[in-house]
């Protein structure tokens, strides 16, 4: 059986859907995570919902989030109330976050990636604690880079330890897309206090800003 769909949108914003056949990688990503019964955790792109009763099966409290209307359907009827599941049909870019401490766990569409981790990393007010996604490989690459080329990821690594786990292949999906993907690691780092963090990241505007 199929497991987690990985979402690509076209320039038309028409969901191009492929099928992630390798179930080790949906287990790794929800062992990497290691939610906990009561924890929080929101999943982006929830699709067909494999890897949200993977998550359910934590006892963790599971915030489904999914744009597609047929999706959000075929949800609702897979993990109806009461349990530990919440099914919200939004887009993720604009849904409300929890004001709690939260965990974000998910497949994520490529061409959203950027301005998803934008609204997770970059305010200094917020609850996410973790997040463990299935990304672009580029994209990985980019954000973990030592030297990042932008101020933005740079301020994410100031904040955030950010790491690659594995690359998963192309041939992991079906169909293909056209580049491989990675397992992304986000863990909030806790040894800056909100003065050092404010003094470090004014140091490192003005070094980036000297760059140009």
């Amino acid at each position: 059986m199929p497991s987690r769909t990985h979402r690509k949108f076209s320039s038309d914003n028409r969901p191009g859907i492929h099928i992630l056949r390798d179930r080790a990688v949906l287990r790794r990503l929800v062992q990497s995570a290691s939610p906990g019964a009561g924890d929080i955790v929101v999943e982006f792109g929830a699709g067909t919902g494999v890897l949200t009763a993977a998550l359910a099966q934590t006892g963790a409290r599971v915030i489904a989030v999914e744009r597609s209307p047929a999706f959000v359907a075929r949800l609702r009827r897979r993990f109806p109330p009461p349990g530990n599941v919440r099914v919200v049909q939004a887009d993720a870019r604009e849904v409300i976050l929890p004001r709690q401490p939260y965990v974000v766990v998910a497949n994520i569409p490529y061409s959203i990636s950027t301005a998803l981790l934008r609204r997770l990393l970059t305010p200094t007010a917020s609850g996410l604690t973790a997040a463990d996604l299935i990304v672009e490989w580029g994209f990985a690459k980019r954000v973990t880079a030592a030297e990042p080329r932008d101020f933005e990821v740079a301020w994410w690594q100031l904040r955030y330890q950010i790491e690659i786990v594995r690359r998963i292949p192309r041939r992991s999906f079906t169909p293909e897309p056209s580049v491989d993907s990675a397992q992304l690691r986000i863990r909030r780092r806790r040894d800056l206090r909100a003065a050092e963090l404010d003094r470090r990241r004014r140091e490192l505007r003005a070094a980036y800003r000297r760059r140009r």
